[in-house]
């Protein structure tokens, strides 16, 4: 903040000497002022510097959080596939199942018409 206020000092010590401070000491009081106060208040540059460093602040943060979903985005689809894998290596095993079951089924149901037709039969 090294650049000086918008403070006219002029204007300032001619205002004091109307109120009856004395010339040379209304000079010292503007000066001293005017040092003050550009010191302390940020100027439209400071305030775009601020802004220029703020802007790559978040441009370097953009970029590091995205390079982190980058790796979150590809563990999850690591998972994806490994859970994919394991569906598909669980319903291979349980159609395997399910087929026996059906052969199993199958039998008993050929088994008990036969018992049927033959106790219709004796009868």
């Amino acid at each position: 903040m090294a650049a000086s206020a918008p403070f006219d000092t002029v204007d300032y010590a001619r205002k004091l000497e109307a109120a009856g401070v004395p010339s040379a000491q209304a000079e010292l009081q503007a000066r001293a002022l005017n040092d003050a106060l550009a010191s302390s208040v940020a100027t439209r540059a400071d305030l775009t510097d601020l802004r220029t460093d703020i802007d790559a602040r978040f441009a370097g943060l953009d970029a590091r959080l995205d390079a982190k979903f980058e790796t979150v985005d590809l563990r999850f689809v690591s998972l994806e596939s490994r859970v994919d894998a394991k569906i598909d290596s669980v319903a291979l095993k349980l159609g395997g199942k399910i087929e026996a079951l059906q052969w199993m089924f199958g039998v008993l149901v050929a088994m008990n018409a036969a018992v049927a037709i033959q106790l219709f039969l004796k009868h």
